[in-house]
């Protein structure tokens, strides 16, 4: 399944690698335009916030945070985070977005989160669907993304 493979473990360090990259390859942006920024669907959207907030260091190189790290040595945040979910997501639990979010408005962070009720996983990068309503979704999910980074 494809899931099992994408662990934190393993996802982090290849975002790193893209970041790094980044700001390699497009240097004078990234110093003009005030750091980078992300925008994540569902999957992505949990990316976007981790890198988008403070963490301990380990959990920065792809380690899953241990009771016992709680506190320990915090990096910056890596990029400025936009977010779009929608409810009930298996991989994206409401109560880990609330949490994550409630982190970027206390620590005064940028950042914007959409939650989209009544669609399904994916909505926003899969495919064609005939429910108008789900149409309308990827329609606002595209616009409020696309919107949301040419503001910055």
């Amino acid at each position: 399944m494809w899931l099992a493979r994408q662990s934190q473990e393993k996802v982090i360090p290849l975002l790193h690698k893209v970041i790094e990259g980044a700001k390699d390859e497009f240097a004078d942006a990234v110093a003009n335009g005030d750091g980078l920024y992300a925008v994540g669907y569902c999957f992505g959207a949990r990316y976007v916030l981790l890198l988008g907030s403070e963490l301990p260091d380990t959990v920065a190189k792809g380690q899953a945070v241990k009771d016992e790290e709680q506190g320990v040595v915090k990096v910056a945040p890596q990029i400025k985070a936009g977010a779009i979910a929608h409810e009930n997501d298996q991989l994206f639990p409401d109560d880990v977005r609330a949490e994550g979010q409630k982190y970027l408005v206390d620590s005064g962070m940028e950042h914007e989160i959409q939650v989209f009720p009544g669609v399904p996983h994916g909505f926003a990068v899969v495919g064609e669907y005939d429910d108008p309503k789900i149409m309308e979704a990827q329609k606002a999910a595209f616009e409020q993304m696309l919107s949301w980074l040419q503001s910055h």
